[in-house]
């Protein structure tokens, strides 16, 4: 039972990225079902038996996606480390993931456009985000010596997501691209110095 498993949870992998990199390259709306079994080297009966449309296969790999992103979130937030220092961490190892994978920016925008259509994708990106700004309360919190739900710490967190994000659209559109980890650092040190000030 347990090998049948493996076996399933490595061929689902296995088609997760070969859908990333059919997606990233071609967009959701260009890519077929023949272009994922050509780039994962598998049958077409084999990827089907697994995800029955394009549709459910890009609500698998969001689902994939973000749930990697939030065990690693999870694993900084959760060191014993100063809280400043999980903050640049998670802000470095994030604009380094990026810059070394610079698909990957464009393949989360593209299949973010979906959640304007299918409901669980729209669901699975907003509890994420949801997620993220819970976490970065946390660390906040940590700084402030206050409570992960105080008004101050949430909008903070808020404001951090929301600077990350706007910054890696617009490291994503910039010719030639910016130093995104070096932006993100000077932003975590700029909120860092507000969020230091007196808790509650």
């Amino acid at each position: 039972m347990a090998a049948n498993e493996d076996r399933s949870n490595a061929r689902r992998t296995q088609i997760f990225k070969a859908a990333a990199a059919v997606f990233a390259r071609q967009g959701y709306h260009g890519a077929r079902m023949d272009d994922i079994v050509k780039e994962s080297g598998l049958s077409k009966g084999a990827l089907y038996w697994y995800f029955k449309s394009k549709e459910e296969l890009a609500t698998g790999l969001v689902n994939q996606m973000l749930t990697h992103e939030s065990e690693a979130l999870e694993a900084v937030v959760s060191n014993p480390e100063p809280a400043v220092d999980r903050l640049r961490f998670v802000s470095s190892s994030f604009a380094r993931d990026l810059t070394e994978n610079p698909e990957k920016a464009s393949l989360t925008l593209e299949l973010l456009s979906l959640a304007r259509t299918v409901p669980e994708i729209r669901e699975c990106f907003s509890s994420h985000h949801e997620h993220f700004v819970d976490q970065i309360s946390r660390l906040l919190a940590d700084l402030r010596g206050s409570r992960p739900s105080a008004p101050e710490t949430r909008a903070a967190a808020l404001a951090l997501s929301a600077l990350i994000d706007g910054m890696v659209l617009r490291w994503t559109l910039a010719t030639p691209p910016f130093d995104l980890e070096k932006a993100l650092r000077e932003t975590i040190d700029a909120l860092v110095q507000e969020a230091s000030g007196p808790g509650e």
